[in-house]
């Protein structure tokens, strides 16, 4: 009786244990590894999923009207599609799509144990194809960017009310981002152009909180949610007389979903 107790004891603790690793959705049920220990090392991203949809409100003394904008980015391995799908309320507004194309040579992040990290993405694009009122026009492109970035990590803590376990998520904020464009003419001239431009943030000052859905050893799904609005007035006033206009409401939502490989 009492080598059973002992026996149900030990099976309590690795219970215990096994919930306790768990925090994301698909994370492992026992793991060796601190979640620390996990998150850093060196990550190719394998896959990217961007969809969201954006409203703007154009508030005209004439009539008040809305574009909307459905728009998609998605890397698979080294291919990269984007997609938008523009309509608009205001009068003789045609709809119209556009379909970017290209392939991406490089998209890692670098997660240091110290709290630090690092991120190159190089993506060179290749067709672009525009459709207005049913007529389609395709053309090509030779246009690469490659943004490098870096800052510091930290996990967060349990939020019941964003139903958030402890260490689930984590907050990146960016200290330092170059973005360097390179177009090169496609026509057979010789024109190259390079664009670099280098921003510098304070701490938290650009921040982007990814909740982990799964962290293995070999693999990691980050998840990102965005939903931004605008909504404003603004009034003139000259004599005795003023005027007030609407600005807005513009909108930005969506989803992010990040598969990395190691």
């Amino acid at each position: 009786m009492k080598n059973l107790f002992k026996t149900f004891i030990a099976v309590a603790i690795v219970s215990v244990t096994v919930q306790s690793c768990k925090k994301g959705e698909d994370d492992p049920g026992l793991s060796l590894s601190s979640r620390k220990a996990r998150f850093a090392g060196e990550w190719t991203i394998d896959a990217w999923d961007d969809a969201g949809t954006s409203v703007n409100t154009n508030n005209s003394s004439s009539a008040i009207t809305t574009s909307t904008d459905v728009y998609s980015t998605k890397i698979t391995g080294n291919t990269y599609t984007s997609t938008s799908n523009y309509t608009s309320t205001a009068a003789g507004s045609t709809a119209s799509s556009t379909t970017t194309n290209g392939t991406v040579s490089e998209a890692t992040y670098t997660i240091e144990k110290d709290g630090t990290w690092s991120s190159v993405m190089t993506i060179k694009i290749t067709s672009q194809t525009n459709v207005v009122g049913g007529i389609s026009q395709t053309n090509a492109f030779d246009v690469t960017q490659k943004v490098e970035a870096s800052g510091t990590w930290q996990f967060l803590g349990k939020n019941s009310s964003a139903d958030l376990k402890n260490k689930e998520a984590v907050l990146l904020s960016t200290a330092k981002e170059t973005t360097t464009v390179t177009n090169v003419s496609t026509t057979g001239g010789s024109f190259k152009s390079d664009d670099v431009s280098t921003s510098t943030y304070a701490l938290n000052e650009k921040t982007e909180v990814w909740t982990l859905s799964q962290l293995a050893k070999k693999e990691m799904v980050a998840n990102v949610t965005y939903d931004n609005t605008y909504t404003g007035k603004t009034t003139n006033t000259s004599g005795s007389s003023s005027t007030t206009s609407n600005d807005g409401p513009d909108s930005n939502k969506g989803t992010t979903k990040i598969t990395f490989k190691q």
